[in-house]
């Protein structure tokens, strides 16, 4: 039975209350039910004794006269129309004087005679249980639902016999209509009694409570008070000698439990500080390898759930055989143990980790346990492959132009110079290499700029028109799209403005429109177009060029990527202008995307918000389309 947080007293006055009605109750019961079975066994007894009294009537009514036919074959006698009316006559007769209902039936369960119904309309009645027993011998009773007379009616069967065989059965019954009555103002009269008497019980049960609780509940209060680590007050000693002891007991309870707790909680402090603030993963499992704790970096790095893999072995827990071996040896050895683990998190990223693991003191009755500290090397490993490519890529770039530069100048010096038109096309082909060179290195300088003041956040951004860039960047191109005869075509509402930098936004669309005239066709259209949506602004530049491979959409914003290498080669291009359109655009709180199909041409968009507001993106943040 659960009580909540009710006072002990409506704790101990229900339960006395519960068991005394229950008492109450019990004893009612039994009394109405030995009331109830006793009149019923006088009606049944009376019901009897009048069918004993009728019976050597019925019996001689039953019997054959001279004239009557003889018996068949089945039965002791066949009974004529008129000795049925006479037997029904006086089943009348006799049921009205008694206020009985008699029924006779024959051996076959054919009614002969009722003293309330008509015998051709009632069914057959063999299969009654009072008939079943007095066709036995017996003496039959049964009570149920009159189907004939709509009530509950008591039933007692008589066997008829002459010379020790069955001819009938004569059946008296009466409603229970009486004996409900009688029983029901016997009920209510148990009832009243009842009533008063838990009156009393109630009464006294409140008050043999009340006595039991007072003590305890003073108790329970101070109990409540050291829980809840009030351990200045002490419960006071007085009373009964078991309520004393008991007080005695607490109070000493209380002054331990305030001198452990106080050094439990500075521990726990200090150890719950330590490992919440650590950024490092870190578990510790018992001797049974099971997981005794587990901070949320390490939780994070695992993709598990701290509170869910407690207390479960580390095989179960963690699916990662690494982990599992480098904990095994640390049990096994009781040495410290290094080695280097790739954990996938939730969303299958990679975390590349340090894992460094020590023997615990016992942690509880599995002996010594470990402890294992996990170190996530991830960025400084993705720094170092970047770092890595990067100058493998600038080393890459700057040397094919020194190669040539250094390949030419030592031919003019070897006795080129003599050949002066050889010596003027090495000459020039120095000098393109060179300014080849000098992009490269400008375009890094640029690059490394915008990211530097994209990380501080300085770049200045205005809201001013946007189509006045849009206009400055089509005339810088306009030379070379008209060289190769090629339209650069201008869209967009001359009213719309976006939070922009207008040199660092024009140098973005330079490049673009600059690589869909170097790789379009001959005398096809850029278009450069602007549009405002509920969200963003967005500026398109399509062309109708080669179009790139799907497979290559995810690497076109990294520096030095090229699709067609041989072709990138021969029109000049540094393969850092996607990569700065990329950082521009991050730097305006925006993304660039392009959607390309392969011998239909590509666009490249550019999605700016509307308002200067909002955290940079991720440097790695791009859309790309197929």
């Amino acid at each position: 039975m659960v009580y909540g947080n009710r006072p002990l007293l409506w704790q101990l006055y229900p339960a006395l209350l519960l068991v005394a009605l229950t008492a109450l109750l019990a004893v009612s019961w039994l009394a109405g039910t030995s009331v109830r079975n006793f009149h019923v066994e006088q009606v049944e007894s009376d019901l009897a004794a009048r069918a004993q009294l009728l019976q050597s009537k019925i019996i001689d009514l039953l019997a054959p006269g001279p004239d009557d036919p003889a018996p068949a074959a089945a039965l002791p006698y066949s009974h004529s129309p008129a000795q049925l009316a006479v037997l029904q006559a006086y089943s009348r007769q006799a049921g009205t004087a008694s206020a009985t209902r008699l029924t006779v039936i024959a051996p076959d369960g054919l009614v002969l005679a009722d003293s309330e119904q008509t015998p051709a309309e009632m069914e057959n009645h063999a299969y009654r249980p009072e008939i079943i027993a007095a066709l036995a011998g017996r003496t039959g009773r049964d009570v149920r639902f009159s189907s004939s007379v709509y009530y509950d009616t008591m039933y007692v069967a008589i066997p008829l016999e002459q010379d020790g065989q069955v001819i009938g059965v004569l059946r008296t019954a009466i409603p229970l209509t009486a004996v409900d009555e009688a029983l029901a103002a016997i009920y209510r009269r148990i009832a009243l009694s009842g009533l008063v008497i838990a009156l009393l019980v109630a009464v006294t049960a409140w008050f043999i409570a009340r006595r039991l609780s007072r003590p305890l509940e003073e108790m329970k209060a101070g109990a409540e008070r050291f829980a809840a680590g009030e351990f200045a007050g002490r419960i006071a000693e007085s009373g009964a000698e078991e309520t004393a002891a008991l007080a005695r007991a607490m109070n000493l309870m209380a002054a331990q439990l305030d001198q452990r707790l106080r050094t439990i909680d500075r521990q726990r402090n200090q150890l719950q500080t330590v490992f919440c603030s650590m950024v490092d993963g870190v578990i510790t499992v018992d001797g049974a390898e099971r997981v005794v704790e587990i901070n949320q970096a390490a939780a994070d790095l695992l993709a598990v759930e701290p509170d869910r893999i407690k207390d479960k072995n580390i095989r179960v827990a963690i699916r990662n055989s690494a982990l599992q071996d480098l904990i095994r040896q640390v049990l096994q050895r009781g040495e410290p143990v290094e080695g280097e683990l790739t954990l996938l998190d939730g969303k299958g990223g990679e975390h590349f980790c340090q894992a460094h693991g020590a023997r615990l003191a016992e942690l509880n009755e599995q002996g010594p346990g470990a402890v294992l500290v996990i170190t996530d090397v991830t960025r400084l490993r993705r720094l170092e492959n970047l770092r890595r490519d990067f100058v493998a890529n600038v080393s890459h770039e700057l040397k094919t132009p020194i190669t040539s530069i250094e390949g030419f100048a030592e031919t003019l010096l070897d006795g080129a110079l003599a050949e002066p038109e050889e010596a003027r096309r090495f000459a020039g082909i120095i000098l393109q290499q060179s300014r080849r060179l000098h992009a490269i290195v400008e375009d890094l300088l640029t690059l490394s700029r915008i990211e530097q003041e994209g990380r501080r956040q300085s770049v200045p951004l205005q809201e001013l028109p946007l189509l006045e860039t849009l206009q400055a960047a089509v005339q810088a191109c306009s030379r070379r799209a008209a060289d190769r005869g090629m339209a650069l075509e201008l869209r967009g509402p001359a009213k719309l403005r976006a939070w922009i930098n207008p040199a660092l936004l024009e140098q973005a669309l330079i490049n673009l429109v600059d690589n869909a005239v170097k790789y379009a066709p001959v005398g096809t259209p850029v278009i450069i177009a602007a549009e405002e949506t509920a969200t963003e602004i967005l500026i398109r530049v399509s062309d109708r060029g080669p179009g790139i491979p799907a497979a290559a959409l995810p690497r076109i914003f990294e520096r030095f990527y090229r699709v067609d290498k041989a072709r990138s080669a021969r029109l000049g291009g540094t393969g850092l202008g996607l990569a700065i359109v990329k950082h521009i655009v991050q730097v305006h709180h925006g993304q660039v995307s392009v959607a390309s199909t392969v011998g239909q041409g590509s666009t490249f968009t550019i999605h700016l918000p509307k308002s200067a507001a909002g955290p940079l993106p991720s440097p790695n943040q791009n859309l790309t389309e197929g």
